[in-house]
């Protein structure tokens, strides 16, 4: 026995250090967070802003847990910032335990391990206490096993009454099968129940200063007490399993006869329902552990470092984004009165600086693990619009969709002014030159006097018109007559070049199409020049 556990501790801690790709199942890993979008929360990451951070292989990232329960828990941690510095700096102390303690670290591998089953992500169907069916005549039950037993033994003085003993039975077994798949559904959830108090009764005893695990003795009790009524659940599912077919065949004609599934299930749900805050409490603190040893072990994989919530402003120093092979650092100061517009051409780096400056300030709020040096600002809510996508099946087109989007940007910010990061990606494409870069001024101006905003654009002209409230920076690239390369480095200031057409010819395009083009693009640099000295002059 010692052996197999050493054995399996080794197999879970080599998983820890480096997690091996694995298939997700993302509907079952965000039942969690689904359940809990009804209750209370200082801010919920939208899908479009999930999405556009690449969230699912964020989480994939980030996901060293050993349980279904971990993952769930991990899952909506990531989706449910917070503005708690105490609850911050007890998850970091949680992650610096499992990271600083290798037995400490062990027990709670093996702990967990106990909740690897599929079968454990329909644990949440039972933490509000109110999921579970109601099956027909499960109260009369225990009184319709009477009468049977009453006519079966009054056979024997009367035997006219084994003809009701008879009609009892073929009721029995209708009412067994005609419910038996309300009742696998029901139990679904509850047979995971010793599981999750094992895991449980195996954390608690660790000693780990767990905020989480602290209360948990009053919570463990009460979820022992329906772990063995549930038992005979179990039972019988193992005796399935088994090769003891006749064992399992001698059981459900017992079942049948007694009607055991309609009384030990309506006596279980009874109790998950009165029990549902002791489940509850079992079930996240469970998840708290998993998410910290998660974290702890992408801290020994990923540079990185503990954010610091100040009151104003934005302070990055090496700032990479971890979903990016070979990203190259950047930094950023940005003070409480000026935002951040971004200029450079497509794949300069552009798109991945702004997600790198939206993932740091989500990771800030949920694990509090930066892959950056230097992490300093104020709790904000991030929302985004990256890869913005045409609401078709509505009939909008893309920018009414961009339209309607945007005008919730605007409504939030008015509706808690300071507290929200806006990450925008090149806002109204949908219309044309004049029209963009007139509705672009004017909505960055308005966010940006009321948030932190990080907008990127290709109209060089917004920098002059936004200017001083946003200071501007630019990424470019390097073209010579044999090749071009991308040094993706955050430069302060607007663009000064562009290379568009020069990347056409390196391309191969014909040399009538470059000249033509790069004749227009003269032409055309010098009515705006004759614009803007008509605007200026006397």
């Amino acid at each position: 026995m010692w052996t197999s556990s050493a054995t399996r501790l080794a197999a879970l801690e080599a998983e820890w250090q480096q997690p091996s790709p694995r298939f997700r199942n993302f509907p079952l890993v965000a039942r969690y967070h689904q359940q809990q979008q009804a209750g209370p929360a200082w801010h919920r990451l939208d899908d479009q802003t999930w999405h556009d951070l690449n969230g699912e292989e964020l989480f994939a990232l980030l996901d060293g847990t050993v349980s279904r329960v971990g993952q769930q828990c991990l899952y909506n941690r990531l989706r449910t910032p917070l503005a708690e510095a105490g609850a911050l700096q007890e998850f970091d102390e949680a992650a610096a335990l499992f990271t600083a303690q290798p037995a400490a670290r062990g027990g709670a591998l093996l702990a967990l391990s106990r909740l690897q089953s599929m079968e454990a992500y329909y644990l949440t169907d039972l933490l509000a206490g109110i999921a579970l069916p109601a099956l027909p005549l499960a109260a009369a039950a225990p009184v319709l096993v009477l009468l049977l037993l009453a006519t079966l033994v009054g056979g024997f003085w009367l035997p006219v009454l084994w003809f009701f003993t008879a009609g009892q039975v073929l009721a029995h077994t209708v009412l067994h099968y005609f419910f038996r798949s309300r009742v696998v559904a029901g139990t679904r959830p509850m047979l995971q129940l010793g599981n999750l108090y094992r895991a449980g009764r195996e954390l608690a005893p660790l000693g780990l200063s767990l905020p989480a695990l602290r209360e948990l003795a009053g919570p463990l009790t009460r979820l022992g007490a329906i772990v063995s009524k549930v038992a005979f659940l179990q039972f019988e599912g193992q005796l399935q399993s088994d090769i003891a077919a006749l064992p399992w065949l001698i059981l459900q004609y017992v079942k049948i006869l007694l009607l055991l599934d309609f009384i030990v299930y309506h006596r279980c749900r009874r109790d998950v329902q009165a029990h549902a805050g002791a489940i509850r409490a079992v079930f996240e603190a469970v998840g708290y552990a998993d998410c910290a040893v998660a974290v702890a072990g992408f801290r020994a994989r990923q540079a990185h470092c503990v954010p610091e919530f100040t009151t104003a402003g934005l302070r990055l120093t090496d700032a990479y984004n971890p979903l990016v092979a070979g990203c190259v650092p950047n930094t950023l100061t940005v003070d409480s009165r000026s935002s951040v517009l971004l200029t450079g051409s497509n794949m300069s780096g552009k798109t991945t600086f702004m997600r790198t400056i939206g993932l740091n300030t989500l990771l800030a709020q949920t694990i509090t693990t930066c892959p950056a040096s230097t992490y300093a600002a104020p709790f904000r809510r991030v929302v985004s619009s990256v890869n913005l996508a045409d609401s078709l099946p509505e009939g909008k087109s893309y920018y009414f969709a961009e339209a309607e989007a945007v005008l919730g940007f605007v409504r939030a910010a008015e509706a808690k002014p300071g507290e929200y990061l806006f990450v925008l990606d090149e806002l109204f494409k949908g219309t044309n030159t004049v029209e963009r870069i007139a509705a672009t001024k004017a909505v960055l101006a308005y966010l940006q006097s009321r948030s932190l905003v990080v907008a990127s654009t290709h109209d060089g002209e917004l920098g002059a018109l936004l200017a001083p409230a946003f200071t501007e920076y630019h990424f470019s690239e390097t073209v010579s007559e044999t090749d071009w390369y991308f040094d993706y480095s955050l430069k302060l200031g607007p663009l000064t070049t562009r290379n568009g057409i020069r990347l056409l010819a390196r391309a191969g395009y014909p040399s009538a199409i470059v000249d033509d083009a790069l004749a227009l693009s003269r032409t055309l640099d010098a009515a705006a020049d004759a614009r803007e000295t008509a605007v200026f002059l006397p």
